[in-house]
């Protein structure tokens, strides 16, 4: 099945991890030229040229094919996804509502716009709306959970941060950003122990997209607390 997707980018990963990285691209690229009318081989080549740091490749590839397919969801979305991690954020704001325009019940592009708001203390009320959206569609998404409370944390709503960020990291015990949001609100509310353990569980967790040394500066400080008491 020499042009079987998923072995495609299996060996694609398997090249990048061993450091060849233009070799893992070009069996990207290569299957692209074979399968043009495949919206999935586009994608392929994108999340290929992000693992490989070269952003503005996957942003090209991504822009060209969500024209060539007007119907597909998931190509303004990954589009979005892309810019905001290169923090363009108007950018991937209109890829975002781009894919909502295809289908305004897309969860995905609820949450991860709404979320983005969130974040970054923006428009909190209509990201608020987003990501209820969201639920609507999957009440029981651990992730949309997390983004309602951390928009409500936000959003000084304390009492609603911290009920669906407990959600949240009851149902992503492993998850290192669901824990550190829920340290957060637990501190604010001045349950000192209750956040010290939610940002233990961050620590040995999945710490990829965490700062391990304000993790533990926050812990420092929460002990200093327990201290003084």
């Amino acid at each position: 099945h020499p042009d079987e997707l998923r072995f495609v980018r299996l060996e694609s990963e398997a090249l990048r991890q061993s450091g060849q990285v233009d070799q893992s691209l070009t069996v990207l690229e290569d299957v692209l030229k074979k399968r043009t009318n495949d919206p999935a081989a586009h994608l392929a080549l994108a999340h290929g040229y992000v693992e490989a740091k070269r952003g503005a490749q996957a942003v090209k590839v991504l822009q060209d094919a969500q024209q060539q397919f007007p119907a597909d969801v998931t190509l303004p979305f990954e589009l979005g996804a892309v810019l905001e991690k290169q923090k363009r954020y108007g950018d991937a704001e209109a890829a975002f509502k781009q894919a909502l325009q295809r289908n305004p019940d897309h969860a995905p592009t609820l949450n991860y716009l709404g979320y983005m708001l969130a974040d970054r203390g923006e428009r909190l009320n209509e990201s608020v709306d987003y990501i209820k959206r969201a639920l609507a569609i999957e009440p029981a998404n651990g992730s949309y959970l997390d983004s309602l409370g951390w928009a409500y944390f936000k959003n000084g709503q304390l009492d609603l941060a911290e009920d669906y960020l407990r959600r949240a990291s009851e149902q992503l015990t492993s998850n290192a950003v669901v824990q550190d949001h829920y340290g957060d609100v637990l501190i604010r509310q001045g349950k000192v122990q209750a956040a010290i353990d939610a940002w233990d569980r961050a620590l040995s967790g999945d710490t990829e997209d965490l700062d391990r040394s304000t993790i533990d500066r926050k812990i420092r400080a929460a002990r200093q607390k327990l201290q003084q008491r």
